[in-house]
Order: C-alpha cells, then sequence, then structure tokens
C-alpha cells in the first residue's frame, strides 16, 4: 500500500511528430493557418472591394504584397511539407520513437513552418485592419 506510481497526464505523455506523415490538415496547427490564410483573404478581397474608388493604383500593390506576404510562403511551406513527406513515403525516414533525435528535428521543422505561417499572415492582417482603420478614421 505504501508503493507510489506515477500517473502520466496527456501532455506529459510524449508523442512522436506525425505532421510530416499524415495530411497536413490533421494539425491543428496548420489548419488554423489555413483558416487565417482564408480570413485575410477575405479581408483583402473586401478591402478592394469596399475602398474600390479611393485605392485607384493601391489595389496591384496590396495584391502584390498578398501574394508575397501570406499566399508564397502557405505555398512554399507546403512544398517544403510534401519534400519530407516524400522522404518518409520512400522509406528514407520513419516515424520513430518520442524523444529520439529525427522526432526533435521534426518537431523543429513542424514548428518553424507553422510559427512562419502564422507569423507573416498574422503581420498581414494587422497591416490590413490598420489600413482598415485608416480609411475609416480619415476616409475621402
Amino acid at each position: 500500500m505504501s508503493e507510489h506510481k506515477t500517473v502520466v497526464w496527456f501532455g506529459d505523455d510524449p508523442q512522436p511528430n506525425t505532421f510530416f506523415f499524415r495530411s497536413p490538415f490533421r494539425s491543428w496547427k496548420f489548419v488554423f493557418n489555413t483558416v487565417l490564410l482564408a480570413v485575410v483573404c477575405l479581408a483583402t478581397v473586401f478591402m478592394l472591394w469596399d475602398y474600390s474608388t479611393g485605392f485607384r493604383s493601391f489595389p496591384i500593390f496590396l495584391l502584390t504584397l498578398l501574394l508575397l506576404v501570406v499566399v508564397y510562403p502557405y505555398w512554399y511551406a507546403l512544398k517544403r511539407r510534401a519534400k519530407i513527406h516524400e522522404h518518409f513515403l520512400t522509406g528514407k525516414i520513419a516515424e520513430s520513437a518520442p524523444e529520439t533525435p529525427l522526432t526533435d528535428l521534426l518537431d523543429v521543422a513542424d514548428d518553424s513552418i507553422n510559427e512562419g505561417l502564422r507569423n507573416s499572415t498574422f503581420a498581414f492582417g494587422l497591416f490590413l485592419f490598420a489600413l482598415y482603420l485608416s480609411r475609416w478614421v480619415h476616409p475621402k
């Protein structure tokens, strides 16, 4: 009766990284980034539609910025993820146990891909919001 057993909680139970071995849409981080991308794209369309008379040559700049800052990083992240997934499909890498060097490397890659997407999309969203506020406060 005096024997103590440790209880493993869900957060304490190490899991191997599976982001590169399954569909990217099974990762909550990637789904969040996809939703954020869709919101920013819709906000850009709304901005261009709502303020089309005041922008004149600005829509091309805004669309170029959207493509370079938001859409291209998302597409490039899918390409990088597909490259690692291809290594998995060919058998060059395999799912490994938690707390191995390979799992740590995949965690770093997963975090850098998803954090980069989130940061660039969120920054562009803040830019759009600032633009919206500037047009709202100083209407032409």
